[in-house]
């Protein structure tokens, strides 16, 4: 494969995926994988071997919530009446992902701009450092940071879907695992290719709206650096052992989905995420999360601050784990004073 491949996939993967993926598992019971039988998403049954040589899966036949009630807040400053609207998103879309509510549209239709979660827009220079970013310069590859048994795991893994050719070696372990999470997700039938995101951009293009990303990408580059070799060893070879079964794999995706259509969001929690790694990884996944949710979300709240000061009415659209938990935007925005009501 290429090297403008993997960068492509790689890229694909960080900026449709970084919120909930397929490799972040949320790990519901899926015991019966490894029984004789497994049940498809259409109530037919299948041995089990069938079930793990099958290459790829449709999500639709798994998806329980075919008309989404997904949460959205309203947040107001009380002094001022000045307000704004957050709508918390899959990184991903399914056919039944626009039938959205009519209060989405009616907060759009409200604001007079879309914010989104990213800036995309990268210079030369930027777009160089950012494709830097996943490779060793150092003169080691992958295999100096990542375990033997792994290496051959993700090695046949990639080759089977025509991932992987030798000069990947050089890249990052972390770009490794987006990597195989990438091929994993290419493996998820009827995914579409057009986001809620992106569509709201497309609108507010079409209206004359205003645009804004609340972060530039580039802060992908501190999210790599904050994945640990070891983490990034167990996310590569907990991805390919979970994707081997893509009815349990493309399940799971669903199953996440379903918890975003019906408001579940706190159990989209990246807390629970990768919740089969050993306890001596609790601090490198503690650090990581740090890095690439915690300290974002302190860093929108303030940036979601200084938009409802500014008295421009926004309707927000970002990712849903953003606002999971206990310090989602959402909590950090009502401990500013602010009053967060939910809409519906």
């Amino acid at each position: 494969m290429s090297r403008v491949r993997f960068f492509a996939a790689v890229s694909a993967a960080i900026i449709a995926f970084s919120a909930v993926s397929c490799s972040h598992q949320i790990h519901v019971d899926d015991s019966g994988s490894n029984a004789s039988t497994t049940a498809t998403g259409e109530g037919e049954k299948e041995t089990a071997s069938a079930n793990t040589e099958k290459r790829t899966d449709d999500i639709n036949s798994y998806i329980k919530v075919k008309k989404s009630k997904p949460v959205m807040w309203k947040v107001t400053d009380t002094d001022t009446g000045n307000e704004l609207y957050m709508f918390g998103i899959m990184r991903f879309a399914t056919k039944y992902t626009f039938e959205l509510p009519d209060y989405v549209d009616e907060a759009y239709q409200k604001c007079s701009g879309v914010v989104t979660e990213y800036d995309y827009i990268m210079t030369p220079e930027q777009m160089e450092k950012f494709n830097s970013s996943f490779a060793y310069h150092d003169g080691t590859t992958v295999r100096d940071h990542i375990s033997e048994k792994t290496y051959k795991e993700a090695i046949e893994y990639l080759s089977e879907y025509s991932y992987y050719n030798e000069n990947m070696d050089g890249f990052t372990a972390n770009g490794w695992a987006s990597q195989v999470n990438g091929a994993s997700i290419q493996r998820v039938e009827n995914l579409l290719n057009e986001n809620i995101d992106t569509r709201y951009m497309s609108k507010a293009r079409a209206d004359g709206k205003e645009i804004l990303g609340l972060e530039n990408i580039m802060v992908q580059l501190d999210i790599n650096d904050a994945c640990s070799d070891a983490l990034s060893d167990f996310m590569i070879y907990d991805t390919v052992r979970r994707s081997q079964d893509i009815r349990a794999f493309t399940a799971n995706l669903a199953y996440q989905y379903d918890c975003w259509a019906r408001g579940d969001v706190d159990t989209l929690d990246e807390e629970y995420y990768w919740s089969e790694r050993s306890s001596d990884l609790d601090d490198d996944y503690a650090d990581y999360l740090e890095v690439s949710l915690y300290k974002r979300n302190r860093n929108m709240a303030d940036k979601l601050a200084e938009y409802i000061k500014s008295g421009k009415k926004y309707f927000v659209v970002i990712g849903v784990t953003h606002f999971s938990g206990t310090k989602g935007i959402d909590d950090l925005l009502a401990e500013k004073g602010y009053k967060v009501e939910t809409v519906s």
